[in-house]
């Protein structure tokens, strides 16, 4: 019987010598000396440095494999600055340069060589670089992106001898790393000289009749609020207004935020959210000064004049670095052309930047998703309600929506966004304008609109998708939407694929991943939306703060949460959770503060109602349902009156009364290991008449954990097949657990 071949998935390092055979010819004795040096000097300490070996080799090229792409990464960008320090001031006829191509891929041994797609991916990008260049598959970016201190620059889908697929290809950028050589087709093209005159041309325009808000172009990086990303970064300034009719401000609007929707497609370019880029609208602000505070390096930014059924837009797109204007232009038609522009202007900006185009983005970016002008002005004024992210602004955006699919039954993103709308109060239960609205009418809309988009394939309706598996278990499965935190993955994913700079999609991801009891890995998605959307709306610091909590990192979810309600006060959906983590980190007074802010002029027996139904946003799963608990038990916490202390408490459980007993043991649960003092009163109660009273004494003992582990042996005196028996047995677990930390 044949052996199975043995593969593997590996990080692939292809590399040749530039002009070997010209060197060879030149003095071939001297060319093969000097490559062994290379390899033992250069070559070979890299790949130890970064745990790879040589695999492949034939002359004058290797293939070199490694175990992680940030591995590879680094060792090919030290490979290329050891020989560039090492050819500086040498002959050209000495100089020895290598093309790099890194891949990520399956390879199948074969003795010490590796062979397969893998290698011949990177071997066919290696022939795509620059003497000196490194090129990387997707697969590199995927895996090294965020873990190396080097950008990668998409070079566009290369067609590729022997691979089937389009290969997308990116280019190492790194200051030791030469500047990528001009492409023939740009040093040769006819129409390059023609497209600078007409560039210039509008710019002459454009700064004639300053259609825009004036002031410094030039930005400082060091000035940068935010670092500037890998990716070439990107914000739109509003688009002004120069109508003297207010009543056309919604359409202008809606231009700025189809521009950013729109760029937020394209795969390589970092999109500063709309919510932060409206953040900027009717202030002031220079072009330079509002890159420094997003973080950014590129700024589009116009105006739009609009007389009855005519327009004008001007234009224009700058390298705030350089304060170059790279392009502008002017538009000027039919008010019903105006969707046809706004393709157009985000077609040229991608051209501009050099930015390929997947035929999935070009498609989304040339579909236009409604033609009728008052239905996407209706949207606008919902979407500008909506994203404020409040129970009142959510609930008034719901008919201006249900106008904008009134006149454009076809308008599938309208009707997303209606069904999200509806969805929300189902999310935050403590939405009370919803509750009398009736909640359970919310929910059944909800469906009814969903069923209607949930076919589309777009970002927002994965990321709703998401949300429903994450939210509602009990969901129709015949409606095919699956069920729990790996659905909710797939489909966040799939939102990031399609709209890769939606801060949504990105949120959702972190949603999934800290539900699933990866906080770390959620944390960094939470962080990349934040990044996207530095105005954030609070409900992204209630994710950050969730993802630290499932850290254990209390002090730091309680800052986050502080700190964005000092930002903003009204952010009663993020009350509850600070009351909770306050709580669990020793700070009970704070706690209760924040539920007296919670609960304003309510008296104490509907705060314990509140406290008692609350229902947290975050569904833990698995293993990780405990952090549930801890939660639900830290509102509790902090929802006891100031004078219930373990030393009051203990005193109740003293008295003779059974009901007393019972709420002080409840009580005392909440504490955790800080109620050890209490340990002798609870093991008392476990010989209880009360069968309620031992079964919460029982929990109270499992809560406190290792520090009750004298109250072992009456626990396990009480196991049998009783309800009480099931409590002490968890008791027994939990103690022991906590014993062995």
């Amino acid at each position: 019987m044949e052996s199975r071949p043995k593969r593997r998935l590996a990080a692939i390092l292809a590399a040749d010598i530039a002009g070997y055979s010209r060197l060879v010819g030149l003095d071939e004795e001297g060319t093969i000396a000097r490559l062994r040096l290379i390899r033992s000097e250069v070559i070979e300490p890299a790949i130890a440095r970064h745990s790879g070996r040589i695999a492949n080799t034939a002359g004058d090229s290797f293939v070199i494999e490694f175990r992680s792409a940030v591995d590879a990464v680094h060792a090919a960008v030290e490979i290329q600055a050891d020989l560039a320090k090492r050819n500086a001031g040498t002959d050209q006829d000495s100089v020895f340069t290598f093309r790099v191509g890194l891949n990520v891929g399956d390879v199948v041994s074969n003795g010490d060589d590796i062979l397969g797609d893998g290698v011949n991916v990177a071997a066919r990008l290696e022939a795509l670089a620059d003497p000196g260049g490194i090129i990387v598959s997707q697969s590199i970016v995927d895996y090294a992106r965020n873990k190396v201190p080097y950008g990668f620059a998409p070079i566009g889908p290369q067609n590729v001898k022997n691979i089937a697929d389009l290969v997308q290809a990116f280019r190492v950028e790194a200051e030791i790393l030469p500047s990528p050589r001009k492409s023939r087709t740009q040093r040769t093209s006819r129409w390059l000289p023609l497209a600078a005159l007409l560039v210039m041309l509008a710019a002459v325009g454009l700064f004639l009749t300053k259609p825009w808000k004036t002031g410094q172009l030039r930005a400082s990086e060091a000035q940068m609020v935010y670092p500037l990303p890998d990716l070439p970064s990107i914000a739109v300034l509003p688009i002004a207004n120069y109508t003297d009719d207010a009543s056309k401000e919604m359409l202008i609007n809606g231009i700025s935020e189809d521009l950013i929707t729109d760029l937020s497609r394209i795969s390589g370019l970092f999109v500063i959210a709309g919510n932060s880029s409206f953040a900027y609208r009717d202030r002031n602000i220079n072009i330079a000064r509002f890159a420094e505070e997003l973080g950014v390096r590129y700024v589009v930014d116009g105006s739009v004049r609009r007389a009855d059924e005519d327009f004008r837009i001007n234009i224009r797109l700058t390298d705030t670095l350089s304060g170059r204007l790279i392009w502008a232009n002017r538009f000027d038609g039919a008010i019903d052309d105006v969707f046809e522009v706004q393709k157009t202007i985000v077609l040229a900006i991608a051209q501009e930047l050099d930015l390929p185009l997947d035929p999935q983005s070009r498609q989304a970016i040339e579909s236009v998703e409604t033609q009728t002008i008052a239905a996407r002005e209706a949207f606008q004024r919902g979407w500008e309600l909506y994203s404020q992210f409040n129970e009142q602004d959510n609930l008034a955006a719901i008919p201006h929506f249900e106008k904008a699919v009134e006149l454009d039954p076809d308008y599938g993103r309208a009707w997303a966004t209606l069904a999200l709308a509806h969805l929300r109060p189902h999310i935050f239960h403590h939405w009370n304008g919803f509750a009398e609205s009736g909640a359970q009418m919310h929910i059944g809309l909800f469906y009814r609109y969903y069923r209607d988009v949930m076919e589309q394939d777009t970002a927002l309706v994965h990321v709703i998708r998401a949300i429903v598996s994450l939210n509602l278990p009990d969901w129709d499965s015949n409606l095919r939407v699956g069920r729990g935190t790996e659905e909710a993955r797939r489909e966040a994913a799939k939102a990031i694929a399609l709209q890769p700079s939606d801060p949504e999609a990105h949120l959702t991801m972190g949603w999934a991943l800290i539900a699933a009891g990866e906080p770390e890995e959620g944390l960094a998605f939470v962080q990349a939306a934040t990044r996207l959307d530095p105005n954030s709306p609070s409900h992204y610091a209630l994710f950050e703060a969730a993802a630290l909590y499932a850290l254990n990192d209390l002090t730091g979810a309680a800052d986050v949460i502080e700190k964005e309600l000092s930002r903003n006060p009204q952010a009663t959906e993020l009350m509850p959770f600070a009351a909770s983590v306050l709580a669990l980190n020793g700070d009970r007074r704070a706690g209760r503060a924040i539920i007296d802010r919670w609960q304003k002029g309510k008296h104490a027996g509907v705060i314990q109602d509140a406290v008692q139904n609350y229902f947290f946003i975050i569904r833990w799963v698995g293993e990780n349902q405990q952090l549930n608990a801890r939660l639900n038990d830290g509102l509790r916490l902090a929802a006891l009156p100031p004078e219930k202390t373990i030393a009051s408490l203990r005193a109740d459980l003293s008295r003779g009364d059974a009901k007393d007993q019972r709420t002080a043991a409840q009580s005392l649960a909440l504490f955790g290991p800080e109620a050890e003092p209490a340990v002798p009163e609870l093991i008392a109660l476990l010989e209880s008449p009360s069968v309620f009273v031992r079964k919460e004494a029982a929990i109270a003992l499992g809560k406190i954990g290792g520090a009750a582990s004298s109250a072992l042996p009456a626990l396990e005196a009480m196991v049998d097949g009783s309800l009480q028996g099931k409590f002490a047995t968890r008791a027994i677990e939990q103690i022991r657990d906590k014993s062995a930390e």
